[in-house]
């Protein structure tokens, strides 16, 4: 694989109006398309921004003409600048629950957000302690959807050889919404599901009304078949791709999503190996919970295979060194996962598995609102290339007054500086705080746009006293101590008030054994801590922090919090996401539950 160039620090003249005309040919697109909706003409939030549309004619219809692009795209993008403010998602939530009404009436819901009724409904998987949120999603024409072509194009690679792919992903949905006519007839139904889940139907033209079809079909270039995405129990899911990826000796790729999806299947590989050359030697599937709709689908194209268990039984479990997974797939070249921000701290068990010639490599940074952006080099586990051909994105930068003036624009982004990205979409969204932060690295040589590093969530942060711990601080001081601790896999922090001064608590899962110097841990977070945070130091040294806590987890607490907010949640296989700070009494106490240890 090539390297692409090193980002440039400045814009070119020619690139700058390349950037400024593609973003005002996106907005008006979109100011166009969903003028129509009843979003728009209804939200009071972008009341300003459609009186001012209204002043250009003076004339009744002056909506529509200034939105039929009768002013220039510059001069709607100046008006579009100057009165449309800062959303949220509340801004939306009156609008968006009308899917949940009982009944949910065609009228009520069609050219709702975007014009027609959307293919799905995205939900977040909620596992903060927050509410779900629900993003309706719809079909785009192929000129505004080349982010999402790209992503799906990137994530199931075509081998020259024959290799085939491990792709781990979820087809199952929350619920139905399932819009009635005027006569009471149901028209079409919606499912609300997972951004991947919906994303991979929308491509395939995957409608749920054939998903019993779709049940009995393995794709030729993947290692399990479609019943396996219908998997709900998370732990099922895993053992089930382990095993079909375990029957396939040339295995090239294996695509989790998310690092930390990637270290379960890494576990159970281990935990349950003897299990798994069992399967494969008599061709029988388990009776494992929540696979009973699909395990004739499943057990069709699991045939015994002794010679592949034998081969398997020989190798064994060789982790006394890295790269265990060579030896079982010879052919293996990559693992594709996000793996930046929370996903970090995973990164070295993978790498012990995998060893150091199979790569791992990043693929977007996506969310339930949108896609953001691509990989630049997908070796660099955090370098991004923000997309520009399907929504309007936009920089809040993180030091100014929250608000839209301060906006700055692909074009004039500040390499060095950071920024919460705010998106304008083609699903009806206006200047919505995705309340993700980045860091701006520079532009790309060759189209202009931004080249950017993951930083945080803008809100994720720790307070005791008077001081303000942000997500990144957290991730730089486990790093900084995880030796002493003996490889930490996996963390997250919440405030420990059992004594009379409050302090921190970081709730760890070893990647082995506790370290021998792990007494010496807490004190050393504290120490990084004080050099992080000023503000942290004063209070500390004032007795309003104590020295913090490590409390050791036992071995598998974090892939179990994911099956546990997965059943409890209703949520799709492969999309949970542990907090890096746990307010939420419910998750904090069933974590605390399985403390092992306190140093």
């Amino acid at each position: 694989m090539d390297r692409p160039p090193a980002p440039i620090t400045s814009l070119t003249p020619e690139l700058a109006e390349r950037l400024r005309g593609r973003a005002l040919d996106v907005l008006s697109y979109l100011v166009k398309t969903n003028s129509t909706t009843t979003y728009f003409k209804e939200s009071d939030v972008l009341s300003q921004f459609r009186a001012a549309l209204h002043l250009r004619d003076g004339s009744d219809n002056g909506l529509q003409q200034a939105v039929d692009l009768t002013c220039s795209a510059k001069e709607l993008f100046e008006v579009y600048h100057s009165n449309v403010a800062l959303s949220v998602y509340e801004d939306y939530l009156p609008f968006i629950s009308r899917f949940f009404d009982q009944p949910c009436k065609r009228s009520s819901v069609e050219n709702l957000m975007a014009p027609g009724l959307p293919s799905f409904i995205a939900h977040s998987s909620g596992t903060s302690g927050g509410a779900t949120k629900h993003f309706p999603k719809y079909r785009h024409p192929d000129h505004m959807s080349m982010s999402t072509s790209e992503a799906m194009r990137m994530s199931n690679p075509t081998s020259e050889s024959g290799g085939k792919n491990c792709i781990m992903y979820s087809l199952g949905y929350r619920q139905l919404v399932a819009p009635l006519s005027e006569d009471g007839d149901v028209d079409g139904q919606i499912p609300v599901c997972l951004m991947t889940s919906g994303v991979i139907r929308v491509s395939n033209n995957m409608v749920v009304e054939r998903d019993a079809i779709y049940s009995a079909i393995k794709v030729p270039n993947c290692s399990s078949p479609l019943a396996v995405s219908f998997i709900p129990n998370y732990r099922s899911f895993l053992f089930m791709h382990a095993l079909f990826a375990l029957v396939e000796p040339k295995l090239e790729t294996i695509n989790t999503l998310f690092t930390t999806t990637c270290r379960d299947l890494c576990r159970a590989i281990h935990d349950q190996w003897d299990d798994f050359i069992r399967c494969i030697e008599t061709g029988v599937v388990p009776d494992l919970e929540g696979i009973e709709q699909v395990k004739d689908n499943l057990q069709r194209f699991l045939q015994p295979n002794p010679d592949r268990a034998e081969e398997l039984r020989m190798i064994g479990k060789v982790t006394e060194t890295p790269g265990w997974f060579r030896r079982i797939w010879p052919e293996l070249r990559v693992i594709l996962a996000t793996a930046s921000g929370p996903f970090a701290t995973v990164i070295p068990e993978i790498k012990y598995y995998i060893g150091p010639d199979v790569s791992l490599e990043t693929l977007s940074i996506a969310s339930s609102e949108a896609f953001l952006a691509l990989a630049y080099d997908p070796r660099d586990l955090n370098l991004y290339k923000v997309v520009g051909s399907d929504d309007v994105i936009e920089f809040l930068p993180v030091d100014e007054p929250e608000e839209s003036k301060y906006l700055a624009q692909t074009w004039n982004v500040e390499p060095g500086k950071k920024y919460e990205v705010v998106l304008t979409t083609r699903d009806g969204f206006w200047r919505y705080r995705l309340g993700d932060v980045i860091e701006a690295v520079g532009f790309d040589p060759c189209d202009g746009q931004p080249v950017v590093r993951y930083v945080e969530r803008r809100n994720m942060h720790i307070r005791i006293a008077n001081e303000v711990t942000t997500e990144t601080q957290l991730r730089s001081v486990v790093d900084a101590t995880s030796d002493q601790l003996g490889g930490v896999s996996e963390f997250c922090v919440c405030p420990d008030y059992r004594q009379s001064v409050g302090r921190y608590a970081f709730l760890v899962e070893l990647q082995g054994s506790l370290g021998a110097d792990a007494v010496t841990a807490p004190a050393s977070l504290h120490a990084e801590l004080q050099k992080l945070n000023e503000n942290y130091l004063r209070d500390s040294r004032a007795g309003k922090i104590d020295v913090p806590v490590v409390r050791v987890l036992r071995p598998g607490t974090f892939g179990d919090f994911r099956e546990w907010k997965i059943r409890t949640n209703n949520i799709a296989a492969g999309q949970v996401k542990v907090p890096v700070v746990v307010w939420d009494e419910i998750n904090r106490a069933w974590l605390e539950e399985r403390v092992m240890c306190d140093i």
